[in-house]
């Protein structure tokens, strides 16, 4: 037994140990309760940073909590490897994306074995390879022929030097918050998921909630029908809040939480968020 602990010494003596074994190899075993732990496919950017070993070392340690417990414990991880961040990122560096992002997923994969997490690296997937796509499209395709998937046009936030799309909460003062870019409007055609047909069934199943001791209840299922399409979280105005809170304690409601306030790029009004707890 040394008497100092040399990380350097010990620990890639460990992992060899581990990978010659197959020590996190998950398999079948109806005999054991199961436990399954993502914490999430890092984007390939090349370099881990200390919020990667913070998030994988409590997956980690969690997970091996649970191991001991008895559990066969499946802990895998891959890589979000597609989009345009790759794209801008090869355009920056003068290299093919394929390259930049297969060499990062090569470094920072020996990065995070270095780090002796409890990975089963036999399930490894990478999210711009065909073999992982291809679900992606079959699963499309499935939509669009059902109607799920429709398509239509809408206006959306435009970044002329990324030349994509930005989502709201990434236009800051009507710039493109990675290009600084004055972000235009545009209306172009795009694909929709038609999710409000299933409105009534989640509405329905949220009853079923209530046998777990989840009081957690909809606007829609106690407020007039004008407003029954409004999910648990809805985004309002604070006038509009401000009635809808007095209506939702006069129907009985106990608790009326309003989320963090938002603020539109392309709006002067301030928005909550409403959730409503019975």
């Amino acid at each position: 037994m040394q008497e100092r602990y040399e990380p350097s010494v010990l620990e890639p003596e460990a992992q060899r140990y581990w990978d010659a074994n197959g020590s996190f190899a998950v398999a079948e075993d109806p005999s054991r309760p199961k436990y399954y732990c993502l914490c999430m496919f890092p984007y390939p950017s090349g370099r881990l940073h200390m919020g990667h070993v913070r998030n994988y070392t409590i997956g980690d340690v969690l997970t091996r909590f649970m191991r001991m417990q008895g559990c066969n414990v499946l802990q895998p991880m891959g890589w979000d490897a597609f989009g345009l961040p790759a794209e801008n990122a090869a355009m920056a560096h003068g290299v093919p994306p394929a390259k930049w992002t297969y060499d990062n997923i090569a470094y920072m994969k020996k990065q995070l074995k270095s780090l002796g997490f409890g990975i089963d690296w036999s399930r490894e997937v990478t999210t711009c390879k065909p073999d992982y796509y291809r679900w992606n499209q079959w699963l499309f395709l499935r939509m669009l022929e059902q109607g799920i998937a429709y398509r239509t046009t809408g206006v959306v936030n435009w970044d002329p030097v990324d030349q994509t799309v930005l989502a709201n909460e990434q236009v800051i003062d009507g710039r493109g918050w990675r290009t600084g870019a004055l972000v235009e409007k545009r209306e172009i055609p795009m694909y929709y998921l038609a999710i409000t047909r299933y409105a009534e069934d989640l509405l329905a199943a949220l009853q079923d909630l209530r046998s777990v001791g989840c009081d957690i209840l909809t606007l829609g299922q106690y407020l007039q029908p004008t407003l029954r399409q409004l999910p648990v979280l809805e985004f309002v105005s604070p006038a509009k809040f401000a009635a809808l809170e007095t209506q939702a304690r006069a129907l009985g409601f106990l608790h009326v939480a309003s989320g963090p306030l938002v603020r539109s790029s392309y709006h002067a009004d301030e928005f909550k968020a409403l959730e409503l707890f019975s």
